[in-house]
Formats: structure tokens, sequence, C-alpha cells
């Protein structure tokens, strides 16, 4: 499970988590794939601090944000029963366009394990590219948070 704590700036979000066994390999260490799933993890919760939360912007504002480019660059190995905290960045956001960055660290000495980026296409429910709308725009650009 995951709990979340707001840092000063709005467009910097921190997740922790609990690695568990089935992430894990036989060796204890933590399955590569398993870091993009904390990244949406951290970019979900950033999303929802800033009141923009994927069902809502999906159901109501007809949009969706797919991964068009995703990478990781892995430092050191997470283990089972390690407790993570996944710092996520917003930062940068176009008009159709939106990317993140990623830190994920153990929380035990502070190494930093596994950085990344992914980057979103705005799209329509037809799955088309579009402009993303312009109050959500400004809001992600200045990190303000709904209230």
């Amino acid at each position: 499970m995951a709990t979340a704590a707001e840092t000063d700036n709005l467009r910097e979000f921190r997740t922790s988590l609990r690695v568990r066994y089935p992430e894990t390999d036989r060796m204890g260490v933590v399955y590569h794939a398993h870091y993009f799933v904390w990244f949406e993890l951290g970019r979900t919760e950033l999303m929802r601090s800033l009141g923009a939360t994927y069902g809502k912007l999906e159901d109501e504002g007809g949009i969706s944000f797919p991964v068009i480019e995703a990478g990781a660059r892995y430092r050191a190995p997470a283990r089972y029963d390690d407790l993570l905290t996944v710092q996520t960045t917003l930062v940068e956001v176009s008009r159709a366009r939106v990317r993140f960055d990623y830190q994920i660290l153990r929380d035990e000495d502070g190494k930093l394990l596994v950085e990344g980026s992914t980057e979103h296409a705005t799209v329509g429910p037809n799955g088309r590219p579009r402009r993303m709308p312009e109050d959500l725009r400004r809001r992600l650009q200045a990190g303000e948070a709904s209230r």
C-alpha cells in the first residue's frame, strides 16, 4: 500500500511503498518492470494532488495521457521488504504533452536506486491527439493545487 506526502513544491510529489515478495525474482531483487508500475503510482498521486485524477480527466474531460516514451536507469537493486520513496517531478507541460521525471530511493539509507522519465501525449476518446484543455494546462504548468 502506498502513502503520499506532499513536498513544498507542488510539481514534486513523494509516494512511499514497501517491496512485496511477488515483485522480486528468486534472488529477492525487484524485477525491472515493476519500477515502471511505481513510476505510474507516483505520477497518479502527483496528478491527484493537483486535482486532475485520471478517472476524472477521462470521464469528464474526454482526455487521456498514454505513455509515448519511457526510460529508466538502474543504479542499485531494491529488495524484498525494502521501504522505498518514489519522487515524481512534473518537468514539462506543453499544449499536447506532459513529461515526468522519477527517482526511486531506499528509505533506510537514502540510496538512489532508479531514475527515469515518461512522456505522455494528450489524446481524445477516439485515441487521436488533441490539445490539452487550457485550464488544465495552466494549472499543471503552475503546479497549483486544486482546492
